[in-house]
């Protein structure tokens, strides 16, 4: 019997499984694909997410497999109304990482595998829960029935395990769509967020790994496309860049939702990161939000300590990254023209107090005022 069930290899589940080993609690992740996804996915670990991967033994790893972004400007009409420095959040990672998922992925799996070869069972998708007792839960994986303490849900938001529990995902869709696609950065903006706002949408820009750079365009929800033309297409028209839509190593349309379980812990089972709660990808706070959640429960469950509060705590978080990332998707939608520079001049008053800067940037990074150094 496992102690520890986890289904899905994503980041979250793979950390949670790392953080156990750590602690000596043996924990087994199955996961139904046999290789890693081609997709570079979610791309930012702010400063809580390294501290939790420096946590995991990855921390030198992490940082030389990606590109810190250590500010962010702000641009209409060709010129800068505003720029954020990360500086001012001090502590050991005063940047936001870039980093794409699926290196991520590769870098826990290899951790785990040194701490705990065998752990990860590829090719066994979750099909079912069968029974649930006072001391464990029955559920079958790769056709095969398994018994484990605990069943963690790390499956993300189409979670196989939440739909088996009958467990209501409560939330709506949001009408905020977008396009995104990976080039070769010509941008000349090395370590810099860029944010370009345009009476048809926002366009936001990031640094990666291999002198690349993701662009995300808001567009019509109507539109139904998603090529890497389309986003060539919008990125000439909005910002005066122009790219090779060959040169594009990733591209796809993505929607919105904000959605939240009422409950992270039901008996034995615990639903973590994506499965327990839906926000925005605007901002880049989910995986963050996903990677505490496995730090507090590794502790808990290394422990035996009590999941009284868990659930509170930690949909708390979610709402509030979730209205942090309404408030960015709401300054990046359409503007009529007329209103542009009014807007505009607000934006340059605000960044030029300290007091919010300091603050946004803060809010930005998911840190909070006064964080300590790791020791």
């Amino acid at each position: 019997m496992d102690e520890v069930a986890i289904i899905g290899a994503g980041p979250v589940g793979l950390t949670l499984a790392i953080l156990l080993a750590q602690r000596g609690r043996k924990a087994t992740v199955y996961e139904k694909r046999t290789e890693l996804a081609g997709h570079s996915r979610a791309i930012g670990l702010h400063p809580p997410a390294q501290r939790i991967l420096e946590l995991a033994g990855l921390g030198p790893r992490a940082q030389e497999s990606g590109v810190p972004i250590r500010r962010g400007i702000g641009m209409s009409a060709g010129r800068i109304i505003g720029t954020m420095d990360f500086a001012v959040i001090g502590g050991d990672y005063p940047f936001v990482l870039s980093l794409p998922q699926q290196v991520t992925e590769s870098l826990l799996r290899e951790r785990l595998a040194e701490l705990a070869p065998g752990a990860l069972v590829s090719g066994a998708e979750f099909s079912g829960l069968l029974a649930q007792s006072p001391d464990g839960v029955e559920f079958t994986a790769g056709g095969t029935a398994h018994r484990a303490r605990w069943l963690v849900a790390a499956d993300g938001v189409n979670s196989s395990v939440r739909r088996s529990l009958g467990v209501p995902f409560a939330g709506k869709d949001l009408s905020d769509t977008y396009l995104m696609g990976d080039f070769p950065d010509t941008t000349q903006l090395p370590h810099t967020a860029a944010l370009f706002l345009h009476p048809a949408g926002i366009v936001e820009s990031f640094p990666l790994p291999g002198s690349l750079r993701r662009w995300v365009v808001r567009v019509d929800g109507q539109d139904r496309g998603g090529s890497a033309a389309e986003v060539v297409d919008a990125l000439c028209h909005r910002v005066g860049f122009v790219l090779d839509a060959a040169s594009c190593t990733m591209h796809s349309r993505f929607t919105t939702a904000n959605r939240q379980v009422a409950s992270m812990v039901h008996g034995r089972v615990v639903m973590l990161g994506d499965a327990a709660h839906q926000i925005s990808p605007i901002g880049g706070q989910g995986l963050s939000l996903g990677f505490a959640d496995a730090l507090e429960l590794a502790a808990r469950l290394a422990s035996h300590a009590s999941l009284a509060g868990f659930s509170e705590t930690r949909l708390q978080a979610a709402r509030k990254a979730g209205s942090r990332a309404q408030l960015n998707m709401m300054l990046g939608r359409p503007l009529p023209r007329w209103l542009a520079p009014a807007r505009d001049v607000l934006i340059s008053r605000l960044a030029s107090s300290q007091r919010i800067h300091d603050g946004a940037a803060r809010s930005f990074t998911m840190t909070a005022r006064g964080v300590p150094r790791s020791s």
